[in-house]
């Protein structure tokens, strides 16, 4: 039990507002998810990663954080601990060969841990999530292609009947951004939806005054960004992501969404 968020962007941006400010504010998810927190960023050279076992309502450094960072690329999560005491290492995200990783869900990770090959089960904590993330930068390895990674490591899991609630994540590996909604269980819960902004015909007077000044500001400087988040943060239109379907977001901001049977 995890809320999760991503952006792609076509400028370096901060986390400020969607940390701190918006009607839904990551801070404000923490209340429910207090077991830590954690962001990612790729700033076009490499990828920056501070996390936390603590609640990011609470942490003396987020709001500083939330503000210097500066990621084409960005990807937080705060969680809500099931599997795996509260630590630094089990604190999402992971970065692991390149790939950015944070997870929503719950999976039985001894067995899902016999799925990884030798030279894969270089594993900093005790989380399932961290085991998934393994799994699915094996599979893309061995396939050349990291959605054909995420289709074998579904195919896996399902075929091996390991029993999971959701395997939704958001990842990067510096190009592209990926989203998977795959609930089994709770699918009014373990929701993913997406945003374009500035979205297209969007009234700003029926925004809040915080959200329609942070559009106005960016649409001066000429900033755009695709925004995935397990619930919508603001109140500009978010879209909802199909159960069982991986959104990719390319490098020119350009979206793709493919079933995922």
């Amino acid at each position: 039990m995890c809320r999760l968020f991503g952006l792609y962007a076509n400028v370096p941006v901060n986390v400020e507002f969607s940390f701190f400010i918006a009607e839904t504010s990551m801070a404000d998810l923490s209340r429910l998810n207090p077991h830590g927190w954690g962001v990612a960023w790729f700033d076009g050279r490499g990828w920056g990663l501070v996390k936390e076992p603590r609640p990011l309502r609470e942490s003396g450094k987020a709001h500083g954080i939330a503000r210097a960072v500066r990621g084409l690329i960005i990807i937080s999560h705060v969680r809500f601990a099931t599997v795996g005491s509260e630590s630094v290492v089990n604190t999402h995200p992971w970065l692991y060969r390149g790939v950015v990783f944070a997870h929503n869900g719950s999976l039985d990770r001894e067995r899902l841990t016999g799925l990884l090959n030798p030279g894969y089960e270089d594993l900093e904590g005790g989380t399932d999530s961290e085991v998934l993330h393994h799994l699915i930068v094996q599979e893309a390895v061995n396939a050349g292609d990291f959605v054909e990674g995420v289709k074998k490591a579904v195919n896996k899991i399902n075929e091996e009947l390991i029993d999971y609630t959701s395997l939704n994540f958001i990842a990067s590996d510096g190009r592209k951004l990926y989203a998977l909604r795959y609930a089994r269980t709770s699918p009014d819960y373990y929701t993913l939806h997406y945003l374009e902004r500035p979205r297209k015909a969007l009234n700003l007077e029926k925004l809040s005054p915080n959200t329609a000044q942070l559009i106005r500001m960016k649409l001066a400087r000429g900033e755009k960004a695709i925004l995935v988040a397990s619930e919508p943060l603001t109140e500009e239109g978010w879209l909802e992501i199909p159960n069982k379907h991986l959104l990719i977001v390319n490098e020119d901001l350009t979206i793709k969404s493919l079933k995922i049977d």
